[in-house]
Order: structure tokens, then C-alpha cells, then sequence
């Protein structure tokens, strides 16, 4: 099972605020594209990135929901992370992005044969608020109509219609910059209040707001960025304020999880995640008799080789298709059935075993139990009733 490594730091000191580790879940979006990496057909290499946001149903009129207002699970997908309605969404600039911490950031992974299967561990990556605490002057804050000087802070509540919504998440509060309006009626109004970010740092659009503070993150993920799909997300237990001077640190550890050899694991970290390693140059099926050794993550083909039977030869796997569930899977497009010439009993079996050939050796993936064992007469046919079919428990 995957996680988050999640660690918040002061900059200007080094210190480490808190850390903690919340434990994702693997997208259904994102299914297909992992396991299109190992079946056919092949997807092509992932790009991949990791983020931050806040996702809420609130916007843009109203408080960023620090509980996060979108359903968190499997049907959490990139758009409900990254759209207007999340915190990152808000920030609608490159630059507002990167100035408030939520600009994702690229990420390769690393792979190694560790925690019995295939670990996939990402760089540290840096989430910084780049503001700061600054005092401005008494007179910054002298609106005609409300002659006491540094008003706090107004409450997030909907504003007076003379008010527009300028951005969220941040549309309050906020103060007014360069206006023209009647001293006398603050509804005669022209204000001018978000400037648009200048590159050139000549324009400080920052101006339009009374005090800068944090927004809340709830929600971490790790997205493919070249098709825009959700690999996997993990929610936090309360309310992460990204404060201006610190920084959010991230990275995502995991392995592929689930009754597979620890070998196959690791191909599909190393493929699906590192770009490294190969996709199997075929697929295939064997019915495998009962008296095989029991089937655990470390059992190789050398193991159950002598276990199969001689009449029943491989039956390839040439072609898969995805299904998005649920649970989201991969299936054989072809069903392999095994006709008994022998002349006499064959079995019992007590599995199916599947396997994949690389450079011309053979990698057991998995072993799918028949229980009971069966046993097929001369003349009969051992057929998959279904579908071979492929699950990932998680990553």
C-alpha cells in the first residue's frame, strides 16, 4: 500500500513544524493507465507529478471548506484536484500557483525489490508559500467612508453586491487599491482591486489584500501529467495551513500490492512508474495440478514447472482489455480451454497459473486457485468459464 510522506518547515530556520504519513487510495482513473504499462495495449510512458490542493463544492463565494467538500475515495478524479472548485484551481495564474504553494511539481521514481515486491519511491519535493508577514502603512488602510485606521480583517461572509468576486479562494479579505468613489456613498463605486500578476515585479498585486494569510490543504496526489488522470490521493486528518514562510514537503513511497509473485511487482514498479525494465514480450495461461506447492508472493515458475501437465499445453494471452469496474481490471480477450487426448484422467487442478516470458524466460504473475480441484476425463475439456482476469489491490 502506498502513502504520503508529508512534513511541514519553517524556511527561514529549517525547522520541522510536524510530520506525518497519510496512507492513499488508488484512483480509479488512474487504473488503466498503470496497468496498460505491463498489457497490452500499451499506453506509453507515464509523466508523472505530485500535488496539493483542497478540493470544495464552495466556490467561489465563500470560505474554502477546510474539510475538503468533494467525496474522497476511488471515484476522486484529476479535475475534482485541480479544478476551479479546488484550492489549487483557484489560484487560476501559473505565478498565483507558485506564490501560494500549490504549482505541482515532476517527480521520477526509483524502484527496488523491497518489502517483498516492487517499492516505488519519489524524490522529496517542495510545496513553499512565498509570502511574508508585512506591515503596511496607516494610510494603505483609510477608505473614505471608515475613518479608523487598521480595520481588522472582515469576516468571510458574502460581501455587498459593490464587492465582485475577484479569485478564489481568496477573495476576502482584502483591501481597496487605486479607487475613484463617491466619500460619501460607497455604493458610487469604481475599485480597483486584483491586478494581474507582471512578471516584471513592477506591479504588486498583493496589494489588494489587508492581511495574507495560509489556505488549507487537505488532499495530496500523484497524477499522470501527460493524460491529465488521477494515479492515486491521500486525505489528511485535519487541515494543513500552508502559512506564509513555510513549506509543505512530499513525497510518495508505495508497492504494488495483491496476490502476485514479488517479481512481477517489481516489473510493473519498475515499468509502470520508472520507465525502466521491459513489458512482457508475451502472456500466458496453464491449468496447474493440485499437488503444486502453495502459492505465496516468493513462489517462482521453477517451482511449479514439474507441476504442470504434459497434455495441456500454455494457452496464450495475446490480447487485453480494460474495465473500469468496479473494481477496474484487466481481461483476457481470449478464454484458453484444454481438451483431455490423453487417454486416461488428467488432474486433479487446483489453479491457473499465468505467466509471462521476457528475452525467452519465463515469470510467473500469478496463480488463481480452482477450488474445489477438478479433475478432467479422457475426451472432456477444461474451459475458463470467464475471463482471465487481472486486479490490482493497490499501490
Amino acid at each position: 500500500m502506498g502513502a504520503f510522506v508529508v512534513r511541514q518547515v519553517d524556511t527561514a530556520s529549517g525547522a520541522e513544524l510536524l510530520r506525518f504519513v497519510a496512507p492513499n487510495t488508488l484512483a480509479n482513473e488512474g487504473h488503466g493507465h498503470v496497468l496498460r504499462q505491463l498489457f497490452p495495449p500499451y499506453d506509453a510512458p507515464m509523466t508523472f507529478q505530485l500535488g496539493v490542493s483542497g478540493p470544495t463544492r464552495a466556490f467561489p463565494g465563500e470560505r474554502p471548506n477546510p474539510g475538503g467538500g468533494a467525496t474522497f475515495g476511488p471515484e476522486l478524479t484529476y479535475a475534482t484536484c485541480t479544478g476551479d472548485a479546488a484550492n489549487e484551481g483557484g489560484c487560476y495564474t501559473a505565478a498565483m500557483r507558485t506564490s501560494f504553494g500549490y504549482a505541482r511539481q515532476n517527480v521520477s521514481f526509483t524502484t527496488a525489490l523491497e518489502a517483498d515486491g516492487g517499492a516505488l519511491l519519489s524524490p522529496e519535493v517542495t510545496f513553499p508559500n512565498n509570502h511574508a508577514w508585512a506591515p503596511q502603512d496607516d494610510g494603505a488602510w483609510d477608505l473614505p467612508w471608515t475613518p479608523e485606521i487598521e480595520l481588522p480583517p472582515p469576516a468571510w461572509t458574502n460581501r455587498a453586491n459593490w464587492e465582485p468576486l475577484v479569485g478564489y479562494p481568496w477573495q476576502q479579505p482584502r483591501k481597496r487599491c487605486q479607487t475613484e468613489c463617491d466619500p460619501g456613498d460607497p455604493d458610487d463605486c469604481v475599485p480597483s482591486y486584483m491586478h494581474q500578476w507582471d512578471a516584471s515585479g513592477a506591479l504588486d498585486w498583493l496589494c489588494d489584500f489587508r492581511k495574507i494569510g495560509g489556505f488549507p490543504i487537505t488532499l495530496a496526489f500523484l497524477i499522470d501529467a501527460s493524460r491529465n488522470k488521477l494515479i492515486a490521493a491521500a486525505q489528511f486528518r485535519a487541515p494543513l495551513l500552508l502559512r506564509p514562510g513555510a513549506a509543505l514537503h512530499l513525497r510518495y513511497q508505495a508497492r504494488i500490492a495483491g496476490r502476485i509473485t514479488r517479481e512481477f511487482a517489481l516489473r510493473s514498479a519498475r515499468y509502470a512508474f520508472g520507465q525502466t525494465g521491459g513489458r512482457y514480450d508475451a502472456i500466458y495461461c496453464r491449468p496447474l495440478l493440485a499437488g503444486a506447492p502453495k502459492f505465496t508472493r516468493r513462489t517462482t515458475y521453477a517451482d511449479i514447472a514439474p507441476h504442470f501437465a504434459a497434455t495441456f499445453a500454455a494457452g496464450a494471452l495475446s490480447t487485453w482489455n480494460y474495465v473500469a469496474g468496479p473494481p477496474p481490471r484487466i481481461e483476457s480477450a481470449t478464454v484458453p480451454q484444454w481438451t483431455n487426448s490423453s487417454g486416461a484422467t488428467l488432474g486433479p487442478f487446483g489453479g491457473l497459473a499465468v505467466y509471462g516470458t521476457v528475452s525467452g524466460a519465463n515469470e510467473l504473475m500469478w496463480v488463481t486457485p480452482i477450488n474445489p480441484p477438478v479433475s478432467v476425463p479422457n475426451g472432456d475439456t477444461l474451459r475458463v468459464p470467464g475471463k482471465v482476469r487481472f486486479q490490482m489491490e493497490g499501490v
